[in-house]
């Protein structure tokens, strides 16, 4: 009996017109087919419609109807001659098809994608990688550690391989038994309408084996959770937000045969005190007084490597930019040095003692009385304000 609520299908016509059966024009395309196909598969499904006959005789005529217009040769043969030959094929090709023929799992996936996993997803289940899964962990170093590089260690709780099965699952002195559902070859069959799908078996995950005296420590999983101490090479010139791979120092794979997973260590790069990061190039701002900016200095400047000179030239206006070559990070691959831009910024006094304000005074008042050459951007001030004036 149907489901409660569950409209029974209606029996199909004498050899159905494919079109027809999926609700799609004649000129429909690839994306209109999948998507009607998917809606008509999902509904009519032998899992959603138990005990309904006419469903599963539907679900098996819109897969061959799908199985067809979506292979180009195949459809265009239909649109020319029908059902004359085995599901629209030309019979030159071999292989007419028909109810129980074979096909491949991974050009099934290939041609219904999403719908695959939809229609045998359920049964099956969507994965059964036996590979342990990837772990991602942070780390923060300073500036100093991603400019030289550095050895850290990071803590990571992952399930490890079970040491008292290595990874069996079985109690020491034991072995799995074989599986009975799949007769031990790890496979199962599975037939939907025309439609016969080889698949890895649900009760042994594709092993062949299964457990029939587990082991204490890992409860037969064949894997325990373990806390472990991992060094990290953090690389001279990293950047924040890169991280690094650690091949196989993920999860423990489900099985021996399988691969772990690998562990990624997500660098997070601290704010430094005094430099920026703009990408190789590193930024800092130094102060200097008037006279240093005014008649030129030879000041220190700190760097990652170490504090050396740099030449303020005579007239530096405040925030400027000025070049340390090669002071900068190192490229992560080439190890090639970016530049360090220091930007200046003039120190205005708050106090001044009586000699220094008479000093300021007269300068400027020479300024004031065109003993001074003023600069290019007072020049064009005053030439603005004149025009202005007159």
């Amino acid at each position: 009996m149907p489901r409660s609520g569950r409209a029974r299908a209606e029996p199909l016509s004498t050899s159905p017109d494919y079109y027809d059966l999926l609700g799609v024009p004649r000129d429909a395309d690839d994306d209109t087919l999948k998507k009607a196909f998917r809606k008509l598969a999902l509904q009519f499904h032998p899992d959603r419609n138990p005990g309904d006959s006419t469903a599963e005789e539907r679900f098996k005529a819109i897969n061959e109807a799908y199985a067809v217009l979506s292979d180009p040769q195949r459809r265009a043969h239909y649109d020319r001659f029908g059902k004359d030959t085995p599901l629209g094929m030309d019979p030159s090709r071999g292989g007419g098809g028909g109810a129980g023929a074979y096909v491949d799992p991974s050009h099934l996936r290939d041609v219904f994608g999403d719908v695959f996993d939809d229609l045998f997803g359920g049964m099956f289940g969507r994965s059964n990688s036996q590979h342990g899964r990837d772990i991602q962990v942070g780390l923060t170093v300073t500036l100093e550690e991603a400019f030289r590089g550095a050895e850290r260690t990071v803590s990571v709780t992952r399930p490890t391989r079970c040491g008292a099965c290595e990874g069996s699952g079985a109690r020491a002195g034991t072995q799995p038994g074989r599986c009975n559902a799949c007769g031990g070859v790890g496979q199962v069959r599975m037939q939907a309408g025309f439609l016969s799908v080889v698949q890895p078996c649900p009760h042994c995950h594709g092993k062949g084996r299964v457990i029939t005296d587990p082991c204490p420590p890992c409860r037969g999983t064949g894997r325990v959770s373990e806390a472990t101490e991992t060094k990290v090479t953090v690389p001279a010139g990293i950047q924040h937000g890169q991280r690094i791979r650690m091949a196989n120092q993920g999860e423990a794979a489900r099985s021996v045969a399988g691969q772990d997973g690998d562990l990624y260590i997500e660098i997070e790069v601290e704010k430094h005190a005094f430099f920026e990061r703009d990408g190789r190039d590193l930024v800092c701002e130094v102060p200097v007084t008037f006279p240093q900016a005014a008649l030129g200095a030879q000041i220190e400047v700190p760097t990652l490597d170490g504090k050396v000179k740099l030449k303020v030239p005579a007239g530096t206006e405040a925030g400027a930019l000025l070049r340390l070559k090669g002071k900068g990070m190192p490229d992560l691959r080439t190890s090639a040095r970016g530049d360090q831009r220091v930007r200046i910024a003039i120190e205005v006094p708050r106090t001044l003692t009586a000699h220094q304000r008479e000093l300021l005074e007269a300068l400027d008042a020479s300024f004031q009385e065109g003993r001074g050459t003023p600069s290019e951007k007072r020049k064009s001030f005053l030439d603005k304000l004149r025009d202005l004036i007159d």
